[in-house]
């Protein structure tokens, strides 16, 4: 697929799209994560953000939370290049939701009253 940049097109600043910017800096990431309670920092790397939310999570299924978001964000970015769809920090989260409310249905037992808590915390 040619694009015709290869900026980040979930926010506006011009920054080449990364890993690191995607995820973690872009202004627009930084809201999503923000609606379910995570902050990142633009001076730490990737591996330090995602130990930052673990922190933050404090939670055994912290990286269920984290690869969800990511995914979130991922199909956010997606809708935006292939359904022109306008990204939105609610959409984002309402993937965020759905994902997560599937992800009840395959816990292991021994996390699932703590999830269930916590999904319930973003309703």
């Amino acid at each position: 697929m040619e694009l015709q940049s290869n900026n980040c097109i979930l926010c506006n600043d011009n920054i080449e799209e990364s890993t690191a910017h995607l995820f973690c800096n872009c202004n627009f990431a930084v809201q999503c994560w923000g609606s379910i309670g995570l902050q990142t920092s633009a001076d730490l790397s990737p591996q330090q953000n995602l130990e930052l939310m673990k922190a933050q999570l404090n939670k055994p299924f912290f990286m269920e939370v984290i690869i969800l978001m990511c995914w979130a964000i991922w199909m956010s970015r997606n809708n935006k290049i292939f359904k022109n769809a306008s990204p939105s920090v609610q959409a984002c989260r309402s993937i965020f939701k759905m994902e997560i409310t599937s992800l009840l249905w395959r816990a292991k037992k021994k996390i699932l009253p703590s999830l269930q808590e916590w999904v319930q915390f973003l309703h």
